[in-house]
């Protein structure tokens, strides 16, 4: 294993036990460390295999399995690069953010909102039928308050008779 995937290994899990341990300890410095921490150790695999690849290539052995894991973690980086744009952009993660800004129970327990997580997980669907348009949304986002940080899951709802509605946040 190269150095260069050795140092970006243990950056990774140095982020991704920070990430951890800052919701924990409640250090409010760096929450976003965690996604990072994640994408770091792929990023580290990904090296892991390119230089297995190159050895087990000199060698004279196959390296079809190798190949097919490389492509399967660039696949992942793209669709999940689509996938945190899409959210971003999407009609249900701006009214859960208007929603968040405004919700006064939060602004209580964290103060006033200053930004959000750079990148929110969670899910969303939406089936026409008709015309009509239902689906259900569920993000889960780091807010940044002036008196602290929180993680915090939205859950959002569509009915063919409702624009996307906040109906609860845990």
């Amino acid at each position: 294993m190269r150095k260069s995937t050795k140092t970006v290994l243990v950056i990774g899990l140095a982020l991704l036990v920070y990430g951890y341990l800052s919701r924990l300890l409640a250090l409010y410095f760096f929450w976003d460390s965690k996604p990072f921490g994640w994408i770091a150790l792929f990023v580290a695999l990904l090296f892991y295999l390119v230089d297995l690849h190159r050895a087990r290539r000199k060698q004279g052995k196959k390296t079809v399995w190798i190949t097919i894991g490389i492509v399967f973690i660039i696949l992942g980086f793209v669709v999940s690069t689509y996938v945190v744009i899409a959210f971003h952009k999407s009609e249900p993660y701006q009214i859960a953010i208007n929603y968040l800004k405004t919700n006064p129970h939060l602004k209580k327990e964290v103060g006033n909102v200053k930004s959000f997580g750079l990148i929110p997980s969670g899910s969303m669907e939406t089936t026409s039928f008709n015309g009509s348009e239902s689906g259900r949304a569920t993000f889960t986002v780091t807010i940044f308050g002036d008196k602290k940080f929180k993680d915090v899951d939205v859950n959002l709802r569509k009915t063919p008779e409702t624009d996307w509605t906040v109906i609860s946040v845990h």
